[in-house]
Order: structure tokens, then sequence, then C-alpha cells
């Protein structure tokens, strides 16, 4: 029956014995369930002795467990194993599925231990016998039993097979975890898996009919899918459901994720599967958990997800924030709350945001990459269509002539005309500054090396053929394509197959050690399955078009025999289909990436890695939903006999009808001195001239506006002056179909602009450093090329607006401001837009959070109490480590008062995340001396706690709130005479320590009351923080906060 029923085989080299281990899982409960046979050539009894090894690693970790052995004295065949790690619990049993009174197996000589210490394992290399422990409490545990063979003890030639069935039970608590897996025992075996195989065939059913040969691999693939689908968030499909180069990576930690995260990327590729395969409703569910769980409010999607939608890894990937405008395109997802609340957020926010990219869709590099220009014009045309159904005329305008200006500009920002191969004209994979030609170099990730941009090239340009935007016998298409083939196709025993892009270092090292084995990223990127049939997809639009057929409309009707088609792309396409047939392992299962040589090496990663075969599968992850789902949508693509994946209203706007062309218009009034002389929300009037009958559409902020240019050439509209500078942008679209957008700063509140004297402009060109102070004003220098400059600082909030230098020649800007005689101020240039010191100014200090800021004092300035550099106390810093379930082994730093008096006194006590930063950089020590010296404050105790990884640990994080609030509180109240209330507890942190310290205070606000943040990162996770604050009763809970 086909399902994802797995029967694994292991047999000894020498034949001697054979254990066959069939899984299934019983659908009602959570229990999985394993059918093992063992197998003796020789069957005297007692040659071979059986053991049961399980190595937990529940609540996503393998340390901080629990495991202990719950004894039946009445009936050993009722023994279990229980392991427990918070609120997840498992538990072990042995049974037999026969037909006979008597239990004929048993759990026997169970020990609980820790891994290779005194797990059972170990025990048996080292001394030959196992020393029984009924229990190992908070750590790596490993749990050993031997299957006693009650049967054979008293009838050593029983014709009994030596089979018996495990299960393995969850639940919340140990107790739910004993019911459930007794439950599915009682249930059997063979029922369970007759209840599970007949889900699946269930599905199978609903499939639809390919060719006999893909056939099981259609089936399998769907399967994939499907499992890789949550059942309690439902939507959230994760990446694969295995870790690439994980089957020998220590689980004592959590790892990150791995590829069990969701990325928007990844999910659209399983979606347009899910679509072929007619199942729109998990399409839908897709659609749902990225705009209801992972969307940000910004309208972008994070890199990954958890499925709780926390954001996994932190980049931002704009294909990711454009597949699901595709997505809600093509579900015809057009109602009024859909696209106000996500469909118009995200294509706003490409409109801001893009072309260009933090990173491409091999997560790795930022710049202009044609896939994620060719998604980012395909999600906003896609969105414009819904934005006209839904009587936004004026956001359609300005998506289309965005996705037009890019259209027109993709080849000038990715394709080179100057390049090393070929007639020197192609696209490449990658250009950081839209500058193809300027031979500009590029290091690549993975310590793969540096080398020229036009030197890298990848096949990534195809997605614009397959989202509608490039016809596939675009010249440009055809040409890159002979590169591609030159230079990073590999023809395997199973098929050809592609790099990712040459000199790609993400695989395994030529030795056949596995990815980053020594923390250095030493190895060489591989060939993936996926990439084959990407091609494949392509070679399909290239047969309709060299064959003058409509890749939008069914091809059943326009007659065609792709036997005979003329030019062999139809045939080649299906070539591509086999090979990634041929690509799957025993198991069919597609992996992500296949060994590109004929060389085999001499495998020293068993453990991570297969045998490695050209042309076969490696050590990454098997099987990648995405592989899974692209074969899925090319076996249906060639049955359809064109790209159903392609968006109509993409294809009709580009290839059928050509990239329209750019037109423009003039604009009038205001004139930008009127315009700078508005303060926020007044009102101001467009007036300008355009082609007759055009449409112009206005987005200035929240306000939109759409009006058709008159008869004689005439357009107005009004808009409100925003509050602070903002970029807002123009668009026109002419009646045949030109278009125009013009993006523009506008700022409110700004005043005329003062002239500096000329007695000013002589001193600024006559000095050496910046500021100049005078008086009660500085004179602000910067000396250097610079369209523009300004100011920011202390005195600004950190805002630029308003503090720009004038151009006052000989490559000078300077600006004037007045301060206080006793000010202190801290400052930035910002030049051109990049945030810098002052050049001019010797004076720099590091401002925490990573950088320098510039600083001047005025005349009468005296330090404040705390800044003195007066001697610190003898006071020492004390370490004490805190042993717990969260994190293990942590060191924390704490800094205890001297206190002259006779009495005991308790003090409250304040915890600092980046705990050493605050000691060494931020002077915490000095300052708090300092102040409580001059009677500013009194004193109190210190707590410094430091990360491991501070991308994992420091952001709104349950597990280290946890760990804060249950695990150092009650270490530091325990040793030190702490106010051992919330009144007496506080949290600071600094950036991303801001927001977790936030987040601790909100999660715990039994624990603490007051709560600071330096910079916090709200950026990281606003949402979840404004979330767990509106839960708070503030008649009951008040808390102090600091930023």
């Amino acid at each position: 029956v086909p399902s994802l029923c797995i029967a694994q085989i292991n047999e000894a080299k020498n034949g001697q014995w054979r254990i066959t281990k069939v899984y299934t899982t019983d659908p009602q409960r959570n229990t999985v369930l394993i059918d093992v046979l063992f197998e003796q050539k020789n069957k005297k009894f007692g040659e071979f002795e059986l053991y049961l090894y399980y190595d937990p690693s529940i609540s996503n970790t393998g340390m901080h467990d629990t495991a202990w052995t719950l004894k039946n004295q009445k009936d050993e065949t009722e023994n279990a194993l229980l392991a427990q790690d918070a609120n997840v619990s498992s538990a072990l049993m042995i049974d037999y599925q026969g037909e006979i009174s008597i239990e004929p197996y048993a759990l026997s000589e169970i020990t609980n231990g820790f891994l290779g210490a005194s797990d059972g394992l170990s025990q048996l290399k080292d001394k030959k016998n196992i020393t029984v422990y009924d229990k190992a409490e908070n750590g790596n545990v490993v749990q050993f039993a031997k299957i006693k063979d009650r049967e054979r003890e008293t009838n050593p030639a029983s014709p009994l097979p030596f089979r018996f069935v495990l299960a393995l039970g969850f639940g919340k608590t140990p107790d739910e975890a004993l019911k459930t897996t007794k439950a599915s025992l009682e249930k059997g075996f063979t029922e369970n898996l007759k209840e599970y195989e007949k889900g699946w065939s269930d599905y199978i059913k609903t499939l639809r009919k390919v060719e006999p040969k893909y056939q099981a691999q259609f089936n399998m693939a769907a399967m994939v899918l499907k499992a890789s689908e949550d059942k309690t968030v439902r939507g959230a499909n994760v990446a694969s459901l295995t870790i690439p180069w994980g089957g020998g990576v220590n689980a004592n930690e959590d790892v990150g994720g791995g590829y069990h995260l969701v990325w928007s990327r990844d999910l659209y590729q399983v979606v347009t599967a899910y679509m072929a395969l007619g199942d729109t409703a998990a399409a839908n569910r897709a659609l749902d958990f990225l705009f209801n769980i992972q969307q940000k409010p910004d309208g972008s999607f994070p890199q990954n997800s958890w499925l709780d939608g926390k954001r996994g890894w932190g980049s931002l990937q704009l294909d990711e924030v454009a597949y699901p405008l595709i997505m809600a395109y093509q579900l015809k997802r057009f109602d009024k709350q859909t696209y106000e609340n996500h469909v118009k957020k995200a294509a706003d926010f490409l409109v801001k945001t893009g072309p260009k990219t933090v990173q491409e869709r091999w997560e790795e590099k930022s710049g202009y990459s044609p896939s994620t220009i060719a998604a980012e014009i395909a999600g906003l045309v896609c969105a414009a269509d819904i934005a006209k159904k839904n009587g936004d005329e004026a956001s359609a305008t300005i998506y289309l002539a965005t996705a037009d200006d890019w259209a027109r500009n993709v080849d000038r920002w990715t394709a080179t005309t100057t390049g090393k191969y070929g007639d020197g004209n192609y696209y490449l994979r990658l250009t950081e500054n839209g500058t193809p030609d300027a031979n500009e170099k590029t290091v690549l990730n993975n310590g793969a090396g540096t080398f020229l941009e036009n030197e890298i090239v990848d096949a990534g340009f195809l997605e614009l053929v397959r989202l509608g935007i490039k016809s596939p016998d675009d010249p440009l298409i055809v040409k890159s394509l002979k590169i591609i083939d030159e230079k990073i196709k590999v023809n395997t025993p199973n098929g050809e197959a592609f790099y990712r892009y040459n000199n790609d270092g993400y695989g395994e090292m030529d030795d056949g050690r596995r990815w980053n084995w020594d923390g250095k990223y030493t190895g060489k990127g591989r060939l993936w399955a996926l990439l084959s049939g990407e091609r494949g997809q392509y070679e399909l639009a290239a047969h309709l078009a060299l064959n003058k057929l409509n890749p939008i409309e069914d091809i059943k009707t326009q007659k065609i025999q792709t036997k005979d088609a003329q030019g062999g792309f139809y045939i080649s396409a299906k070539k591509r289909l086999d090979a990634m047939l041929n690509f799957s392992n025993e198991g069919l299962m597609i992996p992500e990436q296949v060994w590109d040589k004929a060389e085999t090496p001499k495998n020293i990663d068993k453990q991570f890695i297969p045998e490695l075969k050209f042309g076969e599968g490696t050590g990454s992850a098997t099987p990648l939903a995405w592989s899974m789902a692209q074969f899925i949508r090319l076996a249906v693509n060639l049955q359809e006999v064109r790209n159903l994946d392609t968006p109509d209203v993409v294809y009709n706007r580009y290839v059928r009808n050509g990239i329209p062309g750019q037109t423009g218009f003039n604009i009038s009034s205001p004139d930008p001195n009127t315009l700078a002389t508005l303060k926020a929300g007044e009102v101001f009037t467009v007036k300008g001239q355009a082609a007759p009958n055009s449409i112009i559409a206005a987005v200035l902020d929240d306000q939109r506006q759409s009006v058709k240019v008159s008869a004689n050439g005439e357009f107005s509209f009004t808009m409100k002056m925003p509050v602070s500078e903002t970029v807002g942008y123009l668009a026109i679209q002419t009646p045949d179909g030109a278009t125009f957008i013009s993006p523009n700063k506008i700022g409110g509140a700004l005043k005329k602009e003062k002239k500096l004297s000329a007695e000013i402009i002589e001193k600024v060109k006559n000095s050496k450093q910046s500021p100049l102070i005078e008086g009660g004003k500085a004179i602000f220098i910067y000396r250097g090329a610079a369209k523009r400059a300004q100011l920011a600082g202390d005195f600004t909030g950190w805002q630029p607006r308003g503090a720009v230098l004038q151009d006052v020649g000989e490559n000078l800007k300077a600006a004037v401001m007045e301060f206080p005689a006793t000010a202190r101020v801290e400052y930035k240039f910002i030049i051109d837009g990049n945030w810098i010191p002052d050049p001019m100014n010797p004076s720099k200090l590091d401002n925490g959070v990573g950088s320098e800021n510039s600083f001047f004092t005025m005349p009468d300035y005296q330090p404040t109490i705390w800044d003195k550099e007066d001697k610190l106390s003898s006071a020492k810093i004390e370490e004490i480590e805190i042993y717990g379930k969260i994190y293990g082994k942590r060191t924390v730093k704490i800094y205890q008062p001297l206190i002259n008096s006779n009495e005991e006194v308790f003090l409250p006590t304040l915890y600092l995340q980046d705990g050493t930063d605050y000691i060494n950089r931020a002077k915490a020590i000095q300052i708090q001396e300092n102040l409580v010296k001059a009677g500013k404050t009194k004193p109190f105790i210190m707590v410094f706690v430091d990360y491991k990884d501070r991308t994992k640990e420091y952001w709104a994080s349950d597990d280290y709130a946890k760990f804060l609030a249950t695990e150092v509180v009650p270490a530091i109240d325990a040793k030190y005479n702490t106010i051992k209330n919330r009144e007496g507890r506080a949290l600071l942190g600094a950036s991303l320590g801001g927001i977790t310290s936030i987040w601790v205070g909100l999660k715990y606000p039994e624990m603490f009351g007051r709560i600071g943040g330096q910079s916090s990162s709200f950026w990281v996770d606003s949402e979840r923080v404004i979330k767990e604050l509106s839960k708070l009763d503030v008649s009951k809970i008040k808390f102090r906060f600091y930023f």
C-alpha cells in the first residue's frame, strides 16, 4: 500500500544476523510503533543478545532530560522507560502481537545513564556488563535495556520468530505519555498500521495519474509535502523534515532549527505543487499561515520563521515578500480584507525597498539578483490586479509603474556586456551595486573566495521566463543559457544536473567530509536536483514559443503533438523529469544536492552522509520539500503541456504585449522652495502636465490619490505635508500603456535655510578641526565630496531632520548650531545616507552599539558625577556557576557593594544583559559608585549575565526569560542579601539586550518591577512585545520603564 511507512533493515557484514524494523504511527495518538524482527543464521539460543538503546531528545534538545524506569514488580512485561523535559514526556514499552497466552518478551536490565559516561552501551563497551541505574536526572540521558526472550529461556527450540513491538508514546506529563503508549499497544501494531496506511492510500486515490514510470515518485513527493505540513499550525510546511549533514550531529543543544523552519519562498514552491495536484485547500492554508502568522506589520516577511511566526534567521529576502502576492493572485484571494491587510502592505514594502535585496534566493549576498527581481516584478503586477479589483486605482498604478521600471532595467542591473565568457553578454548571478560592467569584486560565502562579479553565473534568470516577464527565445536568455551549460552543468549517470553557481562552497569537501566540518567553510557546492526541474520548465516554455502556442491557455485545445514537436524542447523537458526521478534514493526521496564526480572519496564521515556516488544524493537535506514540489510541478506541467505556475496577468503584460514603454510628466507646482516652508499637516496642491487621459497616481505616507489627466493635458490634486521626511511616489500610466514612476523625498516642518556669513565661511575654509566653538555656537565642518551632508545627535533625538550642512565651496560643507554653555554633545555626520563620525574631530567614544560617536563640550561644561574617573572601591566582582535545565552550566558575575553596617542589609538587584560589556565598556560599576558617593542613589547589587549565542538568546525568547527568572534569580536570592520581591528587582540591556530585558519583564511581571532598555531593538519582534503588553492588567501590575 503506498504510504509513508518505513522499513529499515540492518544486516551483519558476516551475514550472521539481520534486524528488520517497520515503523508506523498511531493515527489517533502521539505514538510511534516499531515492529522488530530479529533473525539469526545460526538459530542457537543465546548466541546473540539484543538490546534496546533510546536517547531521548525531547523539547527540541538532547540536554536537560530526566529518565527513569517504571518497574512492574508483578509483571516485567509491563516495565516502561519514562523520560521528561519540561512539559514533554515519553514512555517506551515492549509488547508481543502473536496469538499465544504468555508474553514472551520483556525489558530487563533497564538502566538510565548519561551519554558517553554511564549509559548502558558505554558500560558494555568498557566492562562487558551493566550496572543498573534507576534514574538519570537533568542531562543528556540514554535509556538502555536488554530484550529478554522469556520464551526461549524455557524452550530454546521454540519455533516462534524473535519478533516484538516497541511503542514510544508522548504526552505533556509522564502519566499522559504512559497512557498513550499503552492505548496504542492495546490497539495493536497491525491495526495501527492498517489505519495509517488507509489514510495515505485514501489520499493517494485523490491524486492525478501521470505516466506510469513517474507515478510512484509522484505519489511519494505528494505524501512528503503533506507530511511536511504541521498538524497543529495548519499551513506551516517546513523546508525539510531533515537537517543537512545532521545524521551525526550532536543534539545536545538546539541547533537553531536547521531546515525545520518555514521559508516563504519554499512554501511558494509547495503551494504551486499543491495547486498542480488540485489541492487548493492545502494551498490556501499555506497562504493563510504566511499572511496571518508570518507577515510583519510593515508588510514584509522574515527570512524564515518557527511555526508560531517567531523569526528564525535574521535576514530579509525580497523574493519572499513577493511570492505571497503571486500566490494570492493565483489562488484568487481578491477579497478586501486580504487586500487591505496583507497584499497592499507587502506590495508597498516592495515599492519602498526593492529592487535591491538584502539577500537573494541562495541566502548569501546583497544586491541586484535576476531571480529576486523576477519575483518582485511578478508580485507587483499580481498585486496591481488585486488592487484594481478592490477599486484602489492609485496603488495599482504605483505597483505597475514600479514593476515596469524594474522590467525595463533588470538587464542593465544584472547582465554584463563585457564578461569573460561567450561574447561577453550574459546574466550574472548577482551584482552588488547594479553595475555589471564595472569589474567589481565579490566575496562568495562559505569560504569560496573572491572573484569578479562577471565571473559568477547561475540560472536564476530563468525565473524571468517562468514568471512571465521574458520570452524563452529572448536573445539574452538564450546566450546566457549557453554560458550556464559551459560553466555549471554536469552530465551524471542519472542525467544532467546543475550547480547553484560556479565556485559555490556549500557542500561536502572533495575528500567526502561534510560541509563546514572544521568550522572554516571549506566545502564545495554540489549539484542541486531541483535545478534540473527548473530547466525543464524553461524548455517546456521554449517548446511552446517555438511552436507558437499560447502558454497560458489549455494546450489540449491547440492540437499539439508533443512527441514530434519541432525543436525537441519537450523531449528535453521530459529528460529533466527523468533526471530528478533518477536522483531520488531507494526510498524515493529527492535530495537537495547530488554528488558531482565519478571519483568516490574515501568517506570518513559516514554518520553524516551516505556513500557518495556520481549522480546520487549527498548528506544534504533529503528529502527537500522544494525538490519534491519541483518534481510534482514539472510532471503536471508536462502532462498539461504548459507551465501552470506562470501568472497569466504577468505573461500578458510583458511577453504577449511587450514591456511597456517609458513616459513622463511635468510638475509645475509646488516649487521646492515653497514646499520646504510648509509645516507638517499643511495642504499643498500638485499641478502638472502629462499625456491626455493618462492616470496620475500619488502615494505619500497613508495618503493615496488617483486622478485622470484632462483632455488638454492638465492635472492637479492635493496632499498633506508629512510629519517627517518621507519618500513619496508619483506615477503615470498613459492610455497606450506607457508608465513612469518618480520617488521624491518630502519633509515637513523644515525651516528656510539661512546662509552662512562670509566671516564664518572664511573660518571654515581655514579650519583643520570640527566643530569650531565660538561663544554659544558650534560650527560643524565636513571636508570631502558629498551631495548631501546632515547632522544627527543627542540634540536631535538622533534624527537628521532639519540639520543640513551648507555647501561653502572647495568641497566643504558647514552648519552652525547653538548650544547651552554647559552642554556636552554627541553626534554623527550623515554623508549621502552613510552615518560616520566627524573625520575632523579626534574626540570619539564607543557608543555601545558597535560603532563610534563624535563628541565635544561647550566652554562651561562640567563632568557629571557619574562620569568622573574616580578609583573603584575594593569591592570585587564575584563569579558563580548556575546549573539549569534551560542552558546547562552558565557563569554569571556579581557586583556586591560594600556596606558599612553592623546590621544585615538587604539590597535591590539589577540584572544586566550583555553583562561583561556593561562592566568593561559601559563602566557600570564605576557609575554606580560615583552615584552612591554623590548621594544620588543607594547601593544595589548588579548581576551581569552573558550570552553564549546572542542571536539565539537575545530577542523575545521564552527560553531566555525562563532561564533568567526561574534559574538565575533564585540562585542570586539564595546566595546574597537581596530584596526578594518584584520591587527589589530590575532589568537592563542595550540593543538586543534591551528588547530581551523588556520581554523577560513582560513574561514574568511577578518577578520584576523595573525595566530599562538602551537603544532597544524593537524591530526584532515588536508585534509580540506589544501583544504581551496588552495582556497586562495595569490596575494590578505596574511597571516602571526606562528608555
